[in-house]
């Protein structure tokens, strides 16, 4: 319940500040990490209700696009990642209902750590065909880009 009250509370302070700035602001700058491990994949079960999702989160002012997805993937799962390439650039003008934002999605593999839940929610091994259809904002596409080895660039 507490996360769906902040993603509500921060979509409708950025939709404030569009406003504000007739919207002169930028996108919200995201990214995660796919890790694939015998055909399934690290995703989260939003504890929102939103569906699932790819580890990751928003970019912090003083970090790293690379940062963060080691620093979220790390709070939502408990393991250390190493990333790999790049899977694209997903900046569709409604990816996520919240507010604006742009995501980039990397590849990665696991190196270390133990698997945790988060306030996020439940980290969980899912087959692709198991949660097609019940994955949030545009996450579904980037994993189909994924399994395709399409890079996308919007």
């Amino acid at each position: 319940m507490m996360e769906k009250i902040k993603g509500w509370l921060a979509g409708l302070v950025f939709r404030l500040i569009a406003l504000l700035t007739l919207g002169q602001i930028s996108p919200i700058l995201s990214a995660c990490v796919i890790i694939e491990k015998d055909s399934e994949f690290l995703l989260i079960n939003r504890a929102d209700g939103l569906g699932y999702t790819i580890p990751g989160g928003i970019v912090r002012y003083r970090e790293t696009i690379e940062q963060c997805i080691l620093r979220e993937a790390q709070e939502e799962t408990g393991y250390n990642v190493k990333l790999s390439g790049i899977v694209g650039v997903y900046s569709s003008l409604r990816r996520d209902p919240r507010f604006r934002a742009v995501s980039i999605a990397y590849k990665g593999a696991i190196v270390s750590g133990t698997e945790h839940d988060s306030s996020e929610g439940k980290l969980c091994w899912r087959a692709a065909q198991e949660v097609y259809g019940h994955m949030a904002f545009d996450c579904e596409k980037m994993l189909k880009d994924y399994l395709e080895g399409q890079q996308c660039l919007s």
